[in-house]
Formats: structure tokens, sequence, C-alpha cells
């Protein structure tokens, strides 16, 4: 293995294990005057981070991944309200909910637990018939930089209802390679193949530009949006996560869970364990997420305005420009389309 990577994994185990503790004292150090007591207890807190992290790597080698390796096996035998559940949550989305929620369903997810952050659409009517029918579990979620909050409430109270859980955004959307393949099935193969420990998969953006766009255009994000990213563009390199959420300690990021000592998620792409937000080899063997970041430049300034879901703060005001990626012609979702389209148009 090259030595830069080692020592870069080293890091990322490190401050994984170690994050909910970090994270906190840097809430306290931006509210406090005294920053550099903060900046040096966690200097000099670093020796038993350390050490705690080297227990946790000789407790999974040990006893975690067999433990983790039974529970999954135990749990394969047992029946779950859903296979799949998706969670996300959501600011003023009106405009593309509904075609998301449908398209998702096309792919076998049958619970969709959206967290309302303050939205002043018409978000919570359009989710109305799905929130009757048990489609959707609403909840609303008002505050500033929620995204993970949202995660971790999710976790705990819906983790016994689903067998796996996709933490994703409204602009992202999960493709099996073999169209119409389950999502479940997909995942339930790249787990088993990953063997002791796998306990959830990373999948690689695939990121779409504004396909020249500068309004919003009618019809769906899915039939308009069909020019993209070459993978090996950097920001392909980036993923999110669908896990077993019985096997998650805590979400601490948007991209990956910190799991229980023992568990971990295995690269869609490259079929090793995954270690923090990014894969950069990347292959989408089973799964891609469409991430339509950009859309047209009109609704990339309304999504600019809004703010980040995991912090305070904006996007960088040059994110249109590095995301407007449009070096491919990919019409491969578009059979997806052909099946949202009437679906809206009667409810519309």
């Amino acid at each position: 293995m090259d030595l830069k990577l080692m020592f870069f994994n080293v890091w990322v185990r490190c401050y994984s294990y170690n994050n909910k503790f970090i994270l906190r004292n840097r809430r306290r150090r931006k509210q406090s005057k005294l920053r550099p007591i903060y900046d040096a207890a966690l200097a000099i807190m670093t020796p038993w981070f350390l050490l705690r992290w080297g227990a946790l790597v000789a407790y999974e080698a040990v006893y975690g991944k067999a433990r983790v390796n039974r529970q999954m096996k135990r749990e394969r035998s047992q029946t779950f309200t859903h296979e799949m559940g998706m969670v996300a949550i959501a600011k003023n989305e009106g405009p593309y909910i509904i075609e998301w929620i449908e398209y998702h369903k096309l792919v076998g997810f049958t619970i969709f637990y959206i967290y309302d952050n303050d939205s002043t659409d018409d978000t919570r009517q359009l989710l109305q018939p799905y929130i009757e029918r048990g489609e959707v579990a609403y909840t609303f979620f008002p505050g500033t930089a929620r995204q993970l909050d949202a995660y971790n409430d999710a976790v705990a109270r819906h983790k016994a209802e689903c067998r796996w859980m996709a933490f994703i955004d409204l602009d992202e959307f999960i493709m099996p390679t073999e169209p119409f393949k389950p999502i479940a099935d997909v995942v339930e193969e790249i787990v088993r193949q990953a063997g002791k420990g796998a306990a959830g998969v990373s999948v690689n953006w695939l990121v779409y530009g504004s396909s020249g766009f500068e309004r919003k255009p009618e019809g769906l994000v899915t039939e308009n949006f069909l020019n993209r990213a070459l993978p090996t563009h950097y920001t392909c390199y980036m993923v999110k996560t669908i896990c077993n959420p019985r096997l998650v300690a805590n979400y601490i990021s948007p991209h990956y869970p910190l799991y229980k000592p023992g568990a971990y998620s295995v690269s869609d792409s490259d079929g090793r364990r995954q270690r923090g937000w990014f894969c950069h080899n990347v292959t989408y063997k089973r799964l891609r997420i469409n991430h339509y970041f950009c859309k047209s430049r009109e609704e990339y300034q309304r999504k600019h305005a809004r703010g980040l879901a995991d912090r305070e703060g904006k996007y960088e005001a040059d994110n249109f420009t590095l995301h407007d990626l449009n070096d491919v012609h990919d019409e491969s979702i578009l059979p997806y389309s052909a099946l949202i389209a009437p679906k809206l148009r009667c409810q519309g």
C-alpha cells in the first residue's frame, strides 16, 4: 500500500472514532471567547484519541467483526416492515420531491423518512397523499444545520423497521446498473461478497451538469438533465451510504456513518472497506448516484440562497461552474422517467 494512503486511512479512522467529541468541542470553541483553551484541550487529548482508536481497532479484529457477522446472518432470516427505507432532509423541494419519491419507489424503496427543514413552499401538501398511504413518515424539523440531527433521529426511531436505510439528498437518485433491479438485492449481493464486518455500501456520485439550461425547463429533472461528468472527474469521488441502521453508532457526516465497532461499509466501486467520504477508484459496478447538483443556473441560484443543510453557511459562489459538467450524454435513466411522467400528470 502507498505510504501516504496508509497514513491517510489511519487519520480517517482515528478522526471518525473521535468525531463526536471533536465536533462538540468545535461548537463550544465557536461560541466561546476561550478559543485557545479549547484548542489546547484538543491537542492535549490527542494521545487519548490515538489510544481509544487503537483499542477499538483491536476490538474489531478480535471480536467486533465476528459479532457483526453473526448479527447480519441472523437478520437475513428475519422479516422487516420495509426492505429499503430512505432518509432525507428537505427545504423547499416542492418542485422536485414527487419525482424523487416516485423514482425511488421504482427501484424498491417503500418508506421515506422526510425531515422538513422549515419549508415555506407546498412540500407538506404535496406529501400528504404519501403520508396517508404510509409511504412517507413526515417530521417538521426546523432550525439551522440540522441534517445530521435528522439522520440520527431516523436511526434512533426507525432502525427496527427497515433492513436497509439510504441517506441521500433530494437532488440524488440511486440507480442500479442493471435496469430496474431492486436496490435491496444489489446491496445484499455486495455485502455478502464483502464478508465479515460488512454492514453497508458506499455508492459514488455521477455528477450531472446543466445541459445548457439557464432557466428551469418544463418536465422532469431526469428527462431534462442528460449530460454528465466523466467518472474520472474528482467530483464523482464522493460517496453516499446505504447501511444496516442497527449497526450505526452515529451519523457523523452527510456521506457516511460511524458504525458500531466491527461494522463498516464496503465500496461498490472497488469492493474495499470504505474509509471516509470518497472513493477514487470509480467503476459503478452495480450502483451509482445520479447527482443533479446544478440543474439550470436559475435553479442553482435558488439552491445557493437556501444555504447548507449540515452546517452553517452557503455553497461557494463558484460551485455551479465546478459542477456544471456536461462531457457525456447519458440517457440510461429515461426508462424510469417514462414511467414517472404519467403519474405526475395524473397527480397534477
